[in-house]
């Protein structure tokens, strides 16, 4: 009973929820600012010194992103059983998938459903491809190789580690009969869309951090939360995906993005170092 009522309340005003999200979205922006602020000050250090000096930098940010990986297919095994011990076995994660699901196939006006659809497309792949490879040029053109070369193993370590998940699980996705609004292929779990959105948005933002003037910090970063909810609250509410897709996308994007910057973080701090060497000695 309670699981109706979730899926009820939500089908019944998914714009509501929708802009309620986004408020907290664009509170949980500034509270990644200052973690990230917090890390800069504590683990930066930590890494410098544990990094070895004769590895070249951008071997050893990949080096990092493949022990990300590894940790992040074993989150992800934790959390799709969590998932799929719903649906399957009458769980309580799959009570509130179905009661979601069947509420919104059900309820959904077809004018909300298109207002979603137009707003999905801030995590398809070919606007998300487009977005990495302008980026990614961008920031080598400038000089920033570093950040292009970790910018570029995020979206891609993201969309592989995507892939594995959804090939181990083989999770179906929901039943949606508005196929003329949106339409969704292959596995469902986890949310694509989350993921990448999760990853290109918020990593976008730490490198408005790291490149423009304070006074741009906070906006970037609450523009990116508010995006990042809105990607993934569009594919719910389309019911191309299960609100536990959702969630798990966020997670494995949100905890692989944080991997990122870590070693990005923990590299640029221990090349200074080189360099300051460098210039001490000569």
């Amino acid at each position: 009973m309670q699981a109706t009522a979730i899926g009820t309340l939500i089908s019944n005003h998914p714009l509501g929820w929708w802009l309620a999200g986004l408020v907290l979205a664009s509170l949980a922006g500034p509270l990644a600012l200052w973690g990230l602020r917090t890390v800069r000050q504590r683990c930066g250090p930590l890494l410098q010194r544990t990094l070895p000096m004769a590895i070249d930098p951008r071997w050893a940010l990949l080096a990092g992103m493949v022990g990300a990986a590894c940790a992040m297919v074993l989150a992800g095994s934790v959390i799709a059983e969590l998932a799929e011990s719903g649906s399957e076995q009458d769980g309580d994660w799959g009570a509130v998938d179905d009661a979601i699901a069947n509420a919104l196939r059900l309820h959904a006006a077809t004018g909300v459903l298109r207002f979603f659809a137009t707003l999905t497309h801030l995590g398809d792949t070919a606007v998300l491809t487009t977005l990495t490879a302008l980026v990614a040029a961008g920031l080598w053109w400038r000089g920033h190789r570093l950040l292009s070369t970790g910018w570029l193993a995020a979206l891609a370590g993201n969309g592989a580690l995507t892939r594995i998940l959804k090939s181990i699980f083989e999770r179906a996705r929901p039943e949606h009969l508005h196929h003329g609004v949106a339409q969704a292929d292959g596995y469902s779990f986890p949310s694509g869309h989350s993921s990448a959105s999760m990853v290109a948005y918020t990593l976008l933002a730490y490198l408005a951090t790291r490149l423009l003037p304070p006074r741009w910090h906070v906006p970037c970063v609450v523009l990116a939360g508010m995006l990042v909810f809105t990607t993934g609250w569009s594919r719910m509410v389309l019911q191309v995906h299960y609100a536990s897709d959702v969630l798990a996308g966020w997670l494995l994007g949100g905890t692989w993005m944080v991997c990122t910057v870590l070693v990005i973080e923990g590299v640029a701090r221990w090349r200074h170092r080189g360099d300051v060497a460098c210039t001490t000695a000569a």
